[in-house]
């Protein structure tokens, strides 16, 4: 199989403290590593990797606006042609620099994801950055040209403001509004009273307590995407590098399979070709393995090898209850 797709981590820098992000996960379990930035030569390794057509700058475990080469990095890829996905919450930089990046990022796939969780009080509730900048930082992207998505994390203090996000985002431009629900909810950010309020988790496992079989739709598999870490280790997925790669999230003794300091440095690009990683490491052949592990109806579901592939690429829930998509245009 040939890379086509590159999620990549940038940095684990951020101005927000969003409680259910990854990396404050991290923080409050003793695991944080201070400010990683990953270099600009893997970067360039990285994208001119001959097979590969799309990039998504990701926030994994940071916002990659804070990364200290950004600009030089959307150049390299906008140099190569390649499709260029962007996800950041939008509130670093000024308008007028959201104005350029606009103009550089037309192509027809190009796009960036804005985090605004509702309205001023109910985003700054929960994600902590400025709405009135972030907005105003999304209208000028979208003035420059840029195709931007309004993407919204659900929770019972924004649920009344569905309808308000989805006619603001279609004044200003918008091509999409993405509603989605969060990775998990607590007594400060509770879980919406709508239809919509069931973590990925607990739909599945409403599937698997009726025996529904579980089909994985897994972007590695089946759309050739790897993730590239701001340590420079190349996984299938960012979702397998957050759960297989901390031992504090998979209790399963396979597991130590890829943690093993030989194997964590075969899928370092710093050591091997992206290409060369894919189809030689143990690691990627064990996701393979794992997608194709059928539902095991007679093990709870935290002893389920594949549980995380399970939770974020089941197909039912990635196809249609993922997230909401409004179509502004």
């Amino acid at each position: 199989m040939s890379v086509k797709a590159i999620q990549i981590g940038l940095t684990s820098r951020c101005n927000s403290n969003c409680f259910f992000c990854f990396r404050e996960e991290l923080k409050r379990r003793g695991w944080d590593k201070g400010k990683i930035d990953l270099s600009f030569d893997l970067i360039e390794r990285a994208v001119n990797t001959e097979t590969v057509t799309h990039i998504q700058i990701c926030g994994n475990t940071g916002e990659a606006l804070f990364h200290p080469d950004i600009e030089k990095i959307i150049d390299l890829i906008k140099s190569k042609n390649l499709v260029l996905s962007i996800n950041t919450n939008g509130s670093w930089f000024d308008s007028k620099w959201w104005f350029e990046l606009g103009k550089k990022m037309m192509g027809d796939e190009d796009r960036v994801i804005f985090a605004l969780d509702g309205l001023k009080y109910a985003h700054e509730f929960y994600r902590r950055t400025d709405w009135n900048n972030v907005f105003n930082n999304m209208k000028s992207f979208i003035k420059g040209g840029g195709h931007a998505i309004w993407q919204m994390i659900l929770f019972e203090h924004n649920q009344h403001q569905i309808s308000l996000v989805k006619a603001l985002a279609k004044i200003i431009g918008c091509k999409e509004t993405w509603i989605i629900n969060s990775r998990q909810y607590n007594e400060k950010y509770k879980k919406p009273t709508i239809d919509f309020n069931k973590t990925k988790r607990e739909m599945v496992e409403d599937m698997t307590s009726k025996n529904i079989n579980i089909d994985i739709d897994c972007g590695f598999f089946y759309g050739e995407r790897v993730y590239l870490a701001t340590d420079g280790e190349v996984w299938p997925c960012c979702h397998t590098r957050c759960h297989y790669g901390f031992e504090f999230f998979h209790p399963l003794f396979e597991i130590e399979k890829i943690k093993r300091k030989e194997e964590r440095e075969f899928i370092n690009l710093r050591n091997n070709d992206l290409n060369y990683i894919v189809e030689n490491s143990k690691l990627f052949k064990l996701v393979f393995d794992l997608i194709k592990s059928p539902y095991d109806f007679k093990k709870p579901f935290d002893k389920q090898s594949n549980r995380t592939c399970l939770i974020y690429c089941n197909r039912e829930i990635y196809g249609r209850n993922r997230r909401i998509i409004i179509n502004n245009v």
